[in-house]
């Protein structure tokens, strides 16, 4: 083999050197680091656990009709006799309709069964539905039949009334509502805020 050939494999074997160097020291580290970051992004994302407790805790479901839930808390823990039984505090849930409206309701705390996505809220409860506003110590929505209960000290506010009962159900597909108080004796309490306006 001539001298020349000899320099040729040298170059080349020089170059396949550098190009593995190259690719050890910058490529594979930098896609390391990637893969590194992004899964700190992800945990990020998901939950910060504290002992039981976790934190930024968010669920989502969708029905068959388009119907959509969603439900987010600043905090909580599962339950550990019923582990489909989520414990939240500081919560704030939106139901999504297929017709466009929104419903927001927030609360101090909620009882979450993941398995049907049926929540019981307490605490200060609040409800914002159109130009309705409910405000009550607790809350009992079913998802799945797109109702909802409010109860215990309830106050309704609207453009027009404001009321107090004992207990309202409301049916968001068919719009009834039906309001109750707990002794049949007691009178809801109405307050019209229309005017009269003269002539």
């Amino acid at each position: 083999m001539d001298k020349k050939s000899y320099i040729q494999i040298s170059i080349i074997f020089g170059i396949v050197i550098i190009i593995t160097f190259v690719y050890l020291n910058y490529f594979k580290n930098a896609s390391v680091k990637n893969i590194d970051n992004d899964k700190n992004n992800e945990k990020s994302k998901i939950v910060e656990r504290s002992g039981d407790l976790i934190k930024q805790m968010s669920y989502f479901s969708e029905d068959n009709k388009g119907n959509r839930y969603e439900i987010n808390s600043e905090s909580g823990i599962i339950n550990p006799d019923k582990s489909n039984l989520i414990l939240m505090n500081k919560v704030a849930a939106v139901i999504f309709l297929m017709n466009g409206e929104k419903i927001f309701i927030s609360s101090n705390e909620a009882k979450y069964n993941d398995e049907n996505n049926d929540t019981t809220f307490s605490g200060y409860v609040k409800m914002i539905y159109n130009d309705h506003k409910i405000n009550s110590e607790n809350l009992d929505l079913s998802f799945k039949d797109q109702t909802a209960v409010l109860y215990d000290n309830v106050n309704y506010k609207s453009n027009l009334t404001n009321m107090s009962a004992d207990r309202i159900f409301i049916d968001f597909i068919s719009k009834n509502t039906k309001i109750e108080m707990n002794n049949e004796n007691n009178n809801i309490l109405v307050q019209s805020k229309i005017k009269n306006v003269g002539n």
